[in-house]
């Protein structure tokens, strides 16, 4: 199963805000504040870490369109 570049960014976006909700929930609190919770990430990292993806993927949309563009338009330097 193929998805969109579109779809892919929606994905990481909904998972992102996902993650927000949980955080800002007593629940995972307690369950992150109990001595069995050992982790060297939390949630604010895997938050970091999809809104720099989600950036990254935008970045190389707009790196990969500029370079069509530019393939696009005439030689420069010619006079008329």
């Amino acid at each position: 199963m193929a998805i969109s570049v579109e779809q892919i960014k929606l994905i990481i976006a909904g998972t992102e805000e996902t993650l927000r909700l949980v955080l800002n929930q007593p629940e995972y609190h307690q369950l992150a504040n109990s001595e069995n919770f050992v982790s060297e990430l939390g949630l604010a990292d895997a938050i970091q870490a999809l809104s720099e993806v989600h950036q990254a993927i935008e970045r190389s949309e707009c790196d990969l369109v500029s370079a069509v563009v530019s393939s696009q338009l005439p030689p420069s330097g010619i006079s008329h």
